[in-house]
C-alpha cells in the first residue's frame, strides 16, 4: 500500500537521487543527451531537496521511498513530481498527484498548474489522463541547467476548494 507523508530533512539525499534517476530516464526516452547537463541537474536536485524538503510530499511503501512531489511556493503550482523509474506504472504518480492536488485545493485554489518538458510525451499523457490540458508552450532559460528548455504549461480545474475539505 502506498502511503503519503511529508518529507523530512534527512530524506533530502534520497529524494535527490530519485529525482536524478527519474529525470535521466525521462530525458533519455526522448533522445536527449543528458551528459552535457548532468552535473548541473544533479546539483539542482541536491540543492532543491536540501533547501525545500519542507515543501515535498513523499510516497512510500513498507518504509521505502518510491517518489516525491512538491509545491515549491505553496501555491496552485505543482513544481515537481518524480517517481523512481523502478516504480513507474505502479500507481505512485497517481497517488502523489492526488495528494498535491488536495494540497492546492485545501489552500483555496480552484485550479492546479504545472510545467513539464515539451518533449516529455509520457508526462504530458499522464497529466492529460487526469484532466490537465496544455495551456501554453514556451522556451525558458533554466538557471540550474544553464540552457533554454522547451516547456508546456498544463492546467486542471479542481473545483470548489470546500469540496477538498469534505
Amino acid at each position: 500500500m502506498i502511503e503519503i507523508r511529508d518529507a523530512l530533512a534527512q530524506d533530502a539525499r534520497q529524494l535527490a537521487l530519485i529525482g536524478i534517476r527519474s529525470w535521466e530516464a525521462a530525458i533519455t526516452s526522448w533522445g536527449e543527451n543528458s551528459a552535457k547537463i548532468r552535473d548541473n541537474a544533479h546539483a539542482a536536485y541536491r540543492d532543491f531537496t536540501a533547501n525545500y524538503w519542507d515543501r515535498i510530499v513523499v510516497a512510500q511503501a513498507r518504509g521505502s521511498i518510491l517518489g516525491w512531489g512538491a509545491r515549491e511556493n505553496f501555491d496552485h503550482r505543482i513544481s515537481d513530481l518524480w517517481i523512481d523509474p523502478q516504480h513507474h506504472r505502479r500507481g505512485v504518480g497517481t497517488v502523489l498527484l492526488n495528494a498535491l492536488e488536495n494540497g492546492v485545493a485545501a489552500a483555496g485554489y480552484e485550479f492546479a498548474e504545472l510545467e513539464t518538458h515539451a518533449r516529455n510525451t509520457n508526462a504530458i499523457s499522464f497529466y492529460e489522463h487526469f484532466g490537465y490540458r496544455v495551456t501554453s508552450f514556451s522556451v525558458k532559460y533554466s538557471t540550474s541547467l544553464q540552457q533554454d528548455i522547451e516547456k508546456v504549461t498544463m492546467r486542471k480545474e479542481i473545483g470548489d476548494p470546500a469540496d477538498a475539505q469534505a
